[in-house]
């Protein structure tokens, strides 16, 4: 069943891509294909702002920025305490990360819309906690948001208000429109759609201490409306800023952030305050997206240098065989398919690879009699054992795709400089 959109100016058509089969490893008897997908020609929506809308949108985000900032640096000074217990009630915690709800009165008591605030930490760095969520076009926001909601159905970058430079790449201002299903295929509710003025960036304080800054905020905009209301799709409302940390030479983020959610439709408090806690974990989730697109990175840049070392390769080849004389030609042909055909004959199955483990130097043992060798790594092709090898998601065309990577090409992509201004890395 088709979807009916908001306006037919601002939203793109839906569409469908074929889905097919992925293995959860990249194994020897099939090479993993990391082609850079090349760019797709569509229609890029744009929605239309006076100069006054422009400074309005603008004077939002710096005046929530601002007030969220103002408080954050508050809570720092006092020691990041625990909140109190009479205001503030602790929802949920994944791992460093904890989510409280704001207590309100008993006369407010039968509001389903509440503050709610994630205090806590992210293993990472400053940069990869804005480098995962960071989108700039339709291409980029389907990628990353495949990556960070596996409900995302379709979405649209309506207007970029304000661009990265080369003193921020990460500074970003822009109108986001997406679509998504709230509990999956089982469609316990209806859709969802968002329609959010969104900054992003890393500057200083009054103090000249870095900190970056991610704000979602819900907009309303004539261009932009939301559905009809006999349609199977609700206008949800999201108010969300983050303030990231990161002490120098710390491995760590510390996060501030505070907001509050309403997904309309008359749903029960406890289903808000689930979508609450989501969307607030979707902090963590940013930091495995920006490893997935480092990853990503760097699988097409060693799909380029093998690609060249193959055509390097082929073009020796082919003058070397210019040079030799047809009689060595013919007898090297002999050669070789006596030698091809007595080893199809003798050999009824492959060989397996006994390479050692190309992080520890490990060899198999018994790999002729367990019929196993070391897996080969989807990004670099290498041989790892089982204790050097981990399983990560890159970006693809239509979704993640799993792999097995060595941990030397995990090391190797934290060290890899990335731009956020650059586009989204996907594999083909």
């Amino acid at each position: 069943m088709s979807t009916r959109r908001a306006t037919d100016d601002c939203v793109p058509a839906t569409s469908s891509s074929k889905s097919f089969e992925r293995r959860p490893t990249a194994p020897e008897d099939q090479s993993f294909d990391s082609k850079a997908v090349p760019p797709k020609k569509v229609a890029t929506p744009k929605l239309n702002l006076t100069d006054g809308e422009v400074q309005a949108f603008k004077h939002l985000a710096h005046s929530i920025i601002s007030r969220t900032l103002a408080q954050e640096c508050e809570y720092r000074q006092l020691g990041c305490p625990k909140p109190s217990t009479k205001e503030w009630k602790l929802l949920k915690r994944h791992d460093d990360l904890s989510v409280y709800k704001q207590r309100l009165p008993s006369e407010h008591s039968s509001s389903k819309t509440y503050n709610v605030m994630c205090l806590g930490s992210l293993e990472g760095s400053l940069e990869d906690a804005l480098y995962g969520t960071h989108s700039k076009n339709r291409d980029d926001m389907l990628a990353t948001a495949a990556y960070l909601h596996l409900s995302h159905m379709e979405c649209a970058v309506l207007n970029v208000l304000e661009s990265g430079s080369d003193e921020d790449p990460y500074r970003q201002l822009s109108l986001k429109w997406f679509i998504a299903e709230m509990f999956g295929d089982a469609r316990l509710v209806n859709h969802r759609d968002w329609f959010n003025v969104e900054s992003i960036g890393i500057t200083t304080d009054a103090y000249g201490h870095r900190y970056g800054y991610f704000l979602a905020k819900f907009a309303d905009h004539p261009g932009c409306p939301p559905m009809p209301q006999d349609s199977d799709v609700v206008r949800g409302k999201m108010d969300m800023c983050c303030i990231y940390r990161q002490d120098p030479g710390s491995r760590t983020v510390d996060v501030y952030a505070k907001g509050s959610f309403d997904l309309g439709g008359g749903l029960p408090a406890f289903v808000n305050s689930g979508a609450s806690c989501a969307m607030m974990f979707n902090m963590a989730v940013s930091m495995e997206s920006a490893e997935g697109k480092r990853l990503t990175k760097l699988a097409l840049m060693h799909h380029e240098k093998r690609a060249k070392a193959r055509d390097e390769f082929d073009m020796e080849r082919s003058q070397k065989d210019t040079t030799d004389s047809l009689a060595d030609l013919l007898a090297a042909s002999m050669i070789s398919s006596s030698t091809s055909s007595s080893s199809d004959f003798s050999t009824k199955e492959p060989k397996l690879s006994r390479e050692p483990c190309h992080v520890c130097g490990k060899k198999l043992v018994m790999s002729k009699l367990v019929r196993s060798s070391h897996r080969r790594c989807g990004i670099c092709r290498e041989r790892a054992c089982s204790k050097c090898n981990v399983k990560r998601k890159l970006f693809g065309r239509t979704g993640p795709v799993n792999v097995s990577c060595c941990k030397v090409c995990i090391i190797e992509s934290k060290r890899l400089s990335v731009d956020p201004r650059d586009p989204c890395p996907v594999l083909q």
